[in-house]
């Protein structure tokens, strides 16, 4: 027998963890629409351990403070400077995109922190289960 013959099956063995590796799913877009002192949506419904990407779009100046869920999730690396103590800043015109891991179930508080936005109902919350 020739060396190939060994070899060959191992490599195909070897090559079939890297594929099924390869085939992670896409994260789910999450898109939430900031205006007027609104969320939209105003509960936002995840599952744990799922990746997703929140999607950010404002018609002016918001914020999309979510502490204890940003805390909890498992934020990607290049996204994390987006957020400044739990919070997102979001412009008109400027989408923010965060990439990450959903936290342990659990419902997690959002409001806009911008000044009385939060007191004319401009909150939601996260809901991971």
């Amino acid at each position: 027998m020739t060396p190939f013959r060994f070899a060959a099956p191992l490599l195909a063995l070897l090559a079939v963890p890297a594929a099924e590796a390869r085939q992670q799913p896409a994260p789910q877009r999450v898109d939430v629409a900031m205006s007027n002192f609104k969320f939209s949506p105003t509960t936002i419904r995840m599952k744990p351990g799922a990746a997703y990407v929140l999607h950010l779009t404002s018609s002016g100046s918001h914020s999309f403070e979510a502490k204890a869920f940003f805390a909890a999730a498992k934020v990607a690396p290049a996204d994390r400077a987006k957020i400044a103590g739990g919070k997102v800043e979001v412009d008109s015109d400027a989408p923010v995109d965060i990439h990450f891991i959903a936290p342990a179930a659990g419902t997690y508080p959002v409001r806009c922190t911008h000044f009385l936005h939060a007191s004319f109902g401009m909150t939601g919350q996260i809901v991971v289960g």
